[in-house]
């Protein structure tokens, strides 16, 4: 895998890092929503778009970035399912159920028309999703980016 590695390292790098940074903006936002007093609809809703929304970008990153690395082995792999299996049979990912959720989840944001649907997204995002990426991430850090450790700045 290194030597096919060296060919993706630089944009497997720029990828982690932007992946890296859009996980920490989620938190972020995530945060700063629970500071919001409940009487202010307004600003709930602002925020709940603004994590659903950041959470899309951030899922459609992870799976190009998992695509990449896996592209570097030999692997051509074009679809997040596909992605996701491959990082479980790689042991990065625990449970697959809860990735395949995610993207269903991810999907399902550009058909929801009721309130209710899309705050219980984001209620996914903040209580069940941002762990397993965060687990992703660190794992690919540990596994992939070892050599590539000096170059990141990790």
């Amino acid at each position: 895998m290194t030597h096919s590695l060296e060919n993706y390292k630089e944009s497997i790098v720029l990828s982690y890092q932007y992946a890296f940074r859009l996980l920490l903006h989620l938190k972020n936002v995530i945060a700063a929503s629970k500071q919001i007093p409940a009487e202010d609809e307004l600003m709930k809703e602002v925020y709940r778009d603004s994590i659903v929304k950041k959470y899309e970008i951030l899922e459609d990153q992870l799976w190009k970035l998992l695509s990449k690395i896996f592209k570097a082995s030999g692997l051509e792999l074009h679809s997040p399912r596909a992605c996701y299996r491959q990082a479980f049979k790689e042991g990065w990912i625990e449970h697959i159920d809860i990735w395949n959720d995610m993207l269903s989840s991810r999907n399902a944001t550009a058909h929801v028309y009721n309130e209710e649907d899309y705050e219980q997204i984001k209620q996914k995002i903040v209580d069940e999703y941002v762990q397993p990426i965060e687990a992703l991430l660190q794992k690919i850090k540990e596994e992939v980016n070892n050599p590539m450790t000096k170059v990141m700045g990790l």
